[in-house]
């Protein structure tokens, strides 16, 4: 008689989010994930074609509520410095949550990832919704002059999170103020 696993997919895809937390999206099969599941991997290609639609499956799932967030930030009228720290702070902890899922977003991604449609649009999402935040708040005047400060800042922001959540995990609060402040000394 087959085993019968409830919740198979939730299974699924829990098991191969802990591997790809922490072995990384390269170094993980399909025969880890059905191993890990306690599937066959036979079981495991019913339920995705391949890793790339597994790890984009729990890449857009992990992504949406940050997402709803990020809107409900850009669309609450307080002084921007506030706006500033509840942005770096959902970005962090949400960051914080996934355990760096997704830093391929802002990375080198491989090439299979790259190529990606859906990891574009996923990818592009999160740089236009940081960016619109970023962009509703005041710059200092000496940033007047440069172009595209808002997409750099945005870059800057989001690669100095992962930067700082990958070398200094045990510092959550400090990373977050160091942030916040860095942040702060673009905008008026």
């Amino acid at each position: 008689m087959p085993k019968i696993i409830k919740d198979l997919k939730k299974n699924i895809k829990q098991s191969a989010m802990e591997l790809f937390i922490f072995y990384g999206y390269e170094q993980v099969d399909m025969k880890m994930i059905s191993k890990k599941s306690g599937i066959a991997v036979g079981t495991l290609y019913n339920y995705y074609k391949s890793k790339k639609f597994l790890y984009m499956d729990i890449l857009e799932e992990s992504w949406q509520s940050t997402f709803y967030k990020l809107d409900e930030i850009s669309n609450l009228t307080i002084p921007a410095k506030e706006k500033i720290k509840k942005l770096i702070s959902t970005l962090y902890e949400d960051t914080e949550t996934r355990n760096g899922l997704g830093k391929h977003f802002l990375g080198n991604s491989p090439f299979e990832l790259k190529e990606d449609e859906n990891f574009n649009i996923l990818k592009n999402n999160l740089l236009t919704k940081v960016n619109n935040i970023i962009s509703s708040v005041s710059k200092i005047d000496t940033l007047s002059n440069c172009n595209n400060v808002n997409i750099m800042l945005t870059e800057s922001l989001l690669i100095l999170i992962l930067t700082t959540f990958e070398i200094h995990p045990e510092n959550k609060n400090d990373n977050i103020n160091f942030l916040v402040e860095f942040i702060n000394l673009s905008i008026k």
